[in-house]
């Protein structure tokens, strides 16, 4: 959770073949169309992440600032590495850098520990963050104070566990699970939203153990406020498996919905976030229509040197190319019907944009929030060995996907099967009927016939 908290279920619903016109073709990438930039801060700004932590020897053996060995420590948090990044941001604290740069790092090392469910020393760092100038909420300190000391997402029974998936009208996944062995639910697997969501009925009816009085403020489609509270499910049961202490967040009912075609309602129970997800290596199988879940151990957790998977602001980001240039970062959000640029960011794309046209294709959000958005033509986004070719590809200015220059949605990875290691740090696709004309035949700029 950060310090302005995002959780969205971004949901767009046209009618049209707007965002599902995607062709897979494999990704032919010239090195001269990668941008490699010489230093760490210019790395971590180009998404080149893979190479940034790979600088970390050349740093420890000189005398580095604390703004350099940061920065070393973000990239490190960013890519999952998180006992070289807590070295690496404890080693810039103990030189006593300026106010500014010590709240950034002792923010960091909070959202770290965070991340790997140590809340206490979560709470620690951001209450020192907190003195020493960077906003937080209070709200956040309370909800970090009510788990410290709780064993979350604790497994018994099948370590990986397979079950069968719906993933149309809408389009998202979603799977049936039992909540505190009473109550089968539907659950949407939305990688979008930080931290999983429970309807308020649900909450009511389960009699869901709330984490405290305090309320929480989540950040909707449009900016608007969104109340929370927090609480902690005894139990949620797939298949076999049971996963056992499991914060979540309580939403009202009328914000847990939104329209399929325009006119008919869908309400939503529950969200399966990421702060769940985290714990899995994650296989969404479209071709069967299957989510397979196996819980990671410690020894489990080992990115892979050619991680293409990384964590910011508490949700995946997964590195691709846009036109065979690169790199970019992509928010992984599962909960997404649509892939689509981040409008904000357009001018630092290379993408040409000569007369951009209005499309009907309607992103929504939790409580009903709607936008539309112009539209890009011809554009190749790639992802691991593969890319999608969009005949149209929405824009919109999109807070939720804050720095990044857009959201990979569903009408892209329904054409694989997608598996999602948040141990290897990798997300690789297996296509599933793949476009098999050479890459060549694209040629950015000029319409696909």
């Amino acid at each position: 959770m950060n310090r302005r908290l995002a959780a969205l279920l971004t949901i767009a619903v046209a009618g049209c073949t707007l965002y599902s016109d995607v062709l897979i073709v494999p990704l032919n990438v010239q090195p001269a169309n990668i941008d490699h930039p010489n230093d760490l801060t210019s790395m971590i700004r180009k998404a080149d992440l893979v190479r940034a932590v790979q600088l970390a020897p050349a740093i420890e053996s000189r005398r580095s600032s604390a703004q350099e060995l940061a920065a070393l420590g973000n990239a490190e948090m960013i890519a999952g590495r998180y006992d070289e990044a807590r070295r690496h941001l404890r080693a810039a604290i103990d030189l006593a850098p300026f106010r500014t740069t010590y709240s950034t790092i002792a923010w960091d090392l909070s959202q770290l520990e965070y991340m790997t469910n140590n809340y206490e020393t979560s709470l620690d760092w951001a209450r020192i963050a907190g003195e020493h100038g960077m906003v937080v909420k209070k709200w956040h300190l309370d909800y970090l104070t009510a788990l410290s000391g709780v064993n979350v997402y604790q497994v018994s029974g099948r370590r990986t566990e397979r079950v069968s998936m719906r993933s149309s009208r809408p389009d998202v996944p979603r799977v049936e699970v039992r909540l505190n062995k009473a109550k089968a639910v539907t659950g949407i697997i939305d990688s979008g939203a930080v931290i999983s969501i429970v309807s308020q009925h649900l909450a009511d009816e389960l009699k869901i153990k709330r984490l405290g009085d305090f309320q929480g403020t989540f950040t909707g489609l449009l900016g608007e406020p969104i109340p929370v509270h927090f609480a902690l499910l005894d139990a949620m049961d797939i298949g076999d498996m049971t996963v056992s202490k499991i914060p979540v967040a309580i939403m009202a009912d009328d914000m847990m919905k939104f329209f399929v075609g325009g006119k008919n309602e869908f309400h939503i129970d529950l969200l399966i976030g990421t702060n769940f997800l985290k714990e899995f290596r994650v296989e969404l199988d479209f071709r069967r229509n299957q989510l397979a879940l196996t819980a990671l151990t410690s020894a489990d957790r080992r990115p892979s040197p050619d991680q293409n998977l990384f964590i910011e602001g508490f949700r995946p980001a997964v590195r691709g190319t846009i036109n065979r240039h690169g790199w970019f970062m992509f928010v992984l959000d599962t909960g997404s019907e649509v892939t689509f640029l981040n409008e904000k960011h357009i001018d630092d794309l290379p993408i040409q944009l000569l007369a951009p046209k209005i499309h009907s294709a309607m992103l929504q959000g939790l409580g009903g929030a709607q936008k539309h958005g112009p539209k890009v033509e011809n554009v190749e986004l790639g992802f691991d060995k593969w890319a999608g070719v969009f005949h149209n590809l929405p824009m919109y200015d999109s807070a939720e996907a804050d720095r990044s220059a857009g959201i990979l949605g569903e009408n892209y990875l329904r054409s694989f099967i997608v598996t999602i290691d948040f141990g290897k740090m990798r997300m690789d696709l297996n296509p599933i009927n793949p476009f098999v004309a050479a890459p060549e035949t694209f040629d950015p700029g000029k319409k696909p016939q």
